[in-house]
């Protein structure tokens, strides 16, 4: 779990490298919190996995699934939080390959994790 997470924060940090070198600063600050906005709930996510599964030795569906609103929610606060508040103006397609990026990386976590057993 805890590989699929830093895949998902370096493919962020990538990918707001890559757009501070080639569009600039306000390019990168969307690809960021695009990518933030994304990879954040998803670690908070499994940390609550992790907490439960030791404090109580497994994971209930209904815990799984709850857990799965609220990143959902959380995703779409944050995004929400970026484009009003955080970024003075936003660079959409930037802000968009950002959250593409970071939900694709755990496609790219499944394969490289596959590839350690």
């Amino acid at each position: 779990m805890w590989v699929t997470v830093a895949l998902q924060w370096a493919v962020v940090l990538l990918v707001a490298a890559a757009t501070l070198a080639g569009f600039g600063a306000t390019s990168a600050g969307s690809a960021l919190a695009g990518g933030a906005a994304i990879a954040l709930p998803n670690t908070l996510f499994a940390i609550g996995l992790m907490l439960r599964m030791q404090l109580k030795g497994g994971v209930a569906a209904t815990a799984l699934l709850g857990g799965e609103l609220v990143k959902l929610m959380l995703t779409i606060a944050l995004l929400l939080v970026a484009v009003k508040f955080s970024l003075r103006q936003p660079v959409w397609p930037a802000l968009l390959a950002g959250v593409v990026l970071a939900v694709k990386a755990q496609w790219l976590a499944l394969w490289v994790t596959r590839k350690m057993r």
